[in-house]
């Protein structure tokens, strides 16, 4: 029998600017681009610069999913020369969408916002309207002069099997948009943990979610695999689990901005978050050590190699005690700033 292929690890990052607080105060908040992207301390970038050099070391590849529709806003600057810099250093760039920033569109934005709110999902909206707002996100990307991309990720994992179709409408064959331990949809057939997953013609590969078990008899907590929230030495292990229970891809979710702490809404104070930076390097080293177990690849390339599509009908289990280093870890990291 020959070896089995490596399990897929699948590191993706969302490029995102940040609304920083302006739908809550419209009138003194602005939202905040280059910074959240950039964490620039002492003329060193911790965002995605730190990013692309930790990926660089350890000869890994990711997909990062770049936010398109904060144009909006901010015109295309300098979100262009992020996704352009990430292809050049040999990644895969995804859309991202936060439906939110289309209200900037709108002159009275700010009375629109007191008056309903911006809304930042497409769950339940006309197809038409579903449609045209994906079709809007590939069009800015268009107008930069990139390769169209093949995946997606809506903001904040919120999605609806409606998004699946106008996906396939538009040839976008591969999503990661199912994330338990952050969002749980309405419906029913997204309630994925893991694996890769056939939904509306389109390849999903969720964020894994785990089950961590509570004391007292309490249910277990549903968490997503991500850099600021998981251990490094939960992670290894949930990979190991995946691996052993022949599972996979396993997807992993971060943002620029988990690399660097903030004391404001406008990253005007920052310092390096040197616990998630380690977790980072970890993950690379982790995978890149054990290449027979473990291959980190792009969404797309994941999805490729993924069929007959794999499934795991539940989420692995973590014990508590085992878990509960990283979050004491976690809560020291928010309480002492020099950490």
């Amino acid at each position: 029998m020959p070896p089995r292929p490596p399990t897929d690890v699948c590191l993706t990052v969302d490029i995102e600017f940040s609304i920083a607080g302006t739908f809550h105060d419209p009138d003194r908040r602005r939202p905040v681009g280059a910074p959240a992207v950039e964490c620039s301390i002492a003329g060193e970038g911790h965002g995605l610069d730190f990013l692309l050099r930790t990926l660089a070391r350890h000869g890994q590849r990711a997909t990062f999913f770049v936010e398109t529709l904060c144009t909006a806003h901010f015109g295309d600057e300098p979100m262009r020369t992020y996704a352009e810099r990430i292809l050049d250093a040999g990644h895969e760039v995804g859309l991202h969408l936060h439906p939110c920033w289309q209200i900037f569109h709108f002159p009275d934005w700010r009375s629109r916002v007191r008056r309903a709110g911006p809304g930042d999902s497409l769950c339940g909206r006309p197809a038409e309207a579903v449609e045209a707002t994906i079709a809007n996100g590939l069009g800015v990307m268009e107008r930069w002069g990139l390769p169209r991309p093949t995946s997606l990720r809506m903001g904040n994992l919120m999605c609806d099997l409606g998004i699946y179709r106008a996906m396939a409408r538009l040839g976008l064959t591969v999503a990661s948009n199912v994330g338990l331990g952050i969002h749980r949809s309405g419906d029913a057939a997204l309630h994925l943990t893991g694996g890769a997953h056939v939904v509306e013609g389109v390849t999903e590969l969720p964020v894994l979610t785990y089950d961590v078990g509570l004391p007292l008899g309490r249910p277990p907590r549903q968490k997503c695999l991500t850099i600021t929230g998981t251990a490094a030495g939960t992670t290894r292990r949930l990979l190991q689990d995946v691996r052993a229970a022949d599972g996979g891809p396993v997807v992993v979710l971060t943002h620029p901005f988990e690399f660097a702490k903030r004391r404001d809404p406008d990253f005007a104070t920052l310092r390096p978050n040197r616990i998630n930076q380690r977790r980072l390097a970890d993950l690379c080293a982790f995978v890149a050590e054990r290449p027979a177990d473990f291959r980190m690849a792009t969404i797309t390339e994941a999805a490729a190699s993924a069929h007959p599509p794999t499934v795991m009908a539940a989420g692995p289990d973590v014990a508590f005690a085992s878990v509960l280093p990283g979050l004491i870890a976690n809560r020291l990291n928010d309480l002492v700033w020099r950490l």
